[in-house]
Formats: C-alpha cells, sequence, structure tokens
C-alpha cells in the first residue's frame, strides 16, 4: 500500500498548466507569441506549442520563459500563486 506523502497540500492554482501560465503572463506583458520568442531565443510555432501543452518544457526553457516573462520558476511550474516580478540584479 503506498504511504501517505509528506509533501505540502497542493495548491488550487496547481490545476493551471505551465502552457496557460505562459500564455497569461504573454498577454498580460503584452508580449506577441513572436516577441516572446525572440526574448528566449526559439521560433514562434515552438512558443505556440509550449502555450498549447503540445510540447514539454525542460529545465532550461522553464528558467528562459521565466527571465523573459519576469517571474519566478515556482510560479511558473505553479507552486507558487504570487506571479509577483523576480527582483532584477
Amino acid at each position: 500500500m503506498p504511504r501517505k506523502p509528506d509533501l505540502p497540500p497542493i495548491m488550487e492554482s496547481e490545476n493551471t498548466t505551465i502552457g496557460q501560465r505562459i500564455y497569461q503572463l504573454r498577454k498580460k506583458r503584452e508580449y506577441t507569441q513572436k516577441e516572446l520568442a525572440d526574448k528566449i531565443g526559439i521560433s514562434r510555432i515552438l512558443v505556440w506549442n509550449y502555450e498549447k501543452g503540445r510540447l514539454r518544457l525542460y529545465d532550461e526553457m522553464v528558467k528562459r520563459f521565466a527571465i523573459a516573462l519576469e517571474v519566478s520558476t515556482d510560479y511558473l511550474l505553479g507552486l507558487k500563486d504570487d506571479p509577483e516580478p523576480i527582483p532584477k540584479k
């Protein structure tokens, strides 16, 4: 029988996918898919595929999206509900 995990409860925001969060942040920042793609160094079609959940993001891409959208990786991954921008250094 599986044992009960020692992890905190999953937040309600866990129902939002990383692609949906990227889409919402992109719209909030008023970036086109092309503008976001150019910031990250990928093609527009890849941004579309990530937003639609057709492709899974690997760690480097999560970091790039977080930097371009000025949020923490925790927010993109659904571990944090606060999309406040990360402080610039």
